[in-house]
């Protein structure tokens, strides 16, 4: 009697992790894990061939986290955007078992301290994206040792991070002179001095998020204005300082956040 094909005859590399498991949510695939040992090895070698893990805005258990800390060594998209419980000692395992990270997002991981950024500070070295909009855990101290130890930043997002000084903010941009996405929006202690430095050293710089940087003044994006040739969009919304004066030098090149004055008609009487 012919046996007939079972799901487990299939190659497992070619035909079920290659074909089958990227069409599983990750909760289907932990599902799929806990039905036998045959299962629980397929899902291993599917998690070990990942190369980008996305988990915004899910809430998972530590024992879940750590599998994916242990099996997944090939990821370089590590995406964990809004997941407020992650802590550092999830994370930090999972880091540093994946030295080759392009790209890391952890905004607004408020369960994190800048110590979970020590592996990528010194073992990712070719981190080309980091996103840490709204940690406030970020400090001036981890943002120096970032400048110190990595070369390749282009694309970088330090929105609302309020514990990060100018001073560090003008180490960061005089260090990564590829830069060419860069977010500051709700900064305060941002200034004109971010903005000549900027001017002077990130002459790749295409996007910049200001809005909110409430102490930038027409000065400084008059900097920008005449040096920053690759600048293609600049945000300054809430920057009472910056006025159409400094605008309109780049308005025909530069897509801005913010519509031109229109000038105010003046009444003409005529005598009658």
């Amino acid at each position: 009697m012919k046996r007939n094909t079972q799901l487990f005859d299939l190659y497992w590399e070619d035909i079920l992790v290659s074909k089958v498991l990227p069409h599983l949510t990750l909760r289907e695939c932990f599902h799929f894990r806990c039905v036998s040992k045959t299962c629980l090895q397929i899902i291993n070698i599917y998690f070990a061939k990942l190369k980008s893990l996305k988990l915004m805005n899910k809430g998972f258990s530590p024992h879940t986290f750590n599998v994916l800390a242990v099996t997944c060594q090939r990821l370089t998209i590590i995406n964990l955007s809004r997941c407020a419980t992650v802590t550092d000692d999830d994370l930090i395992p999972m880091l540093l078992n994946n030295k080759r990270l392009i790209n890391l997002n952890l905004s607004q991981c408020k369960g994190l301290s800048a110590k979970c950024l020590q592996p990528v500070i010194l073992y990712c070295n070719d981190l080309r994206i980091l996103k840490l909009a709204r940690c406030a855990w970020l400090t001036t101290g981890a943002m120096e040792a970032l400048a110190l130890h990595q070369c390749m930043l282009e694309d970088v997002d330090l929105s609302y991070c309020v514990s990060i000084s100018e001073s560090c903010i003008l180490i960061f941009i005089k260090k990564f002179l590829r830069l060419k996405t860069l977010n500051l929006e709700g900064n305060k202690q941002v200034s004109d001095k971010s903005l000549y430095a900027l001017a002077k050293y990130s002459v790749e710089l295409k996007l910049l998020n200001l809005s909110g940087c409430s102490e930038i003044s027409d000065k400084g994006v008059r900097a920008l204005a005449l040096h920053s040739m690759k600048l293609e969009g600049l945000l300054v919304r809430g920057c009472s300082k910056v006025t159409e004066n400094s605008l309109k030098l780049m308005r025909n090149r530069v897509h801005l956040d913010r519509r031109p004055v229109e000038a105010v008609p003046v009444p003409v009487y005529v005598q009658v």
